[in-house]
């Protein structure tokens, strides 16, 4: 590798449970976020996924009077290394497009990294 960057948009660090639901699968496997962009999200997770097989993202968080809010995105498992796996979203996350306001929360998100320079 020749260490150019190859990704179009910059990646930010995001704290949350995600529950990967693969299609054909009853099952949800879980992971953690290693970085999330508007394009995709790097996942810790430890069960070996099949590339290119789509699924969605349920994504966890906690709200500020302690209730569990899911946002889900639609994705598609691009790579994975050992316990680490990427995937794109079937639409990016871009600012004011249907699929931002889908999941507010990650979007706001991904708004403030970006104004803060990545920070």
């Amino acid at each position: 590798m020749d260490g150019q960057e190859r990704r179009i948009m910059p990646r930010f660090y995001f704290v949350s449970r995600v529950d990967v639901l693969i299609a054909g699968s009853s099952d949800p496997v879980w992971g953690a976020v290693a970085n999330i962009s508007r394009t995709g999200v790097a996942l810790y997770i430890r069960q070996p996924l099949k590339l290119r097989r789509k699924g969605t993202l349920r994504f966890l968080f906690q709200a500020d009077d302690g209730r569990e809010i899911s946002e889900t995105v639609p994705a598609t498992i691009l790579w994975q290394r050992g316990e680490t796996a990427g995937l794109e979203f079937e639409h990016p996350l871009t600012a004011g497009s249907p699929a931002a306001q889908a999941v507010p929360r990650m979007a706001d998100h991904l708004a403030k990294k970006e104004a803060a320079g990545g920070k």
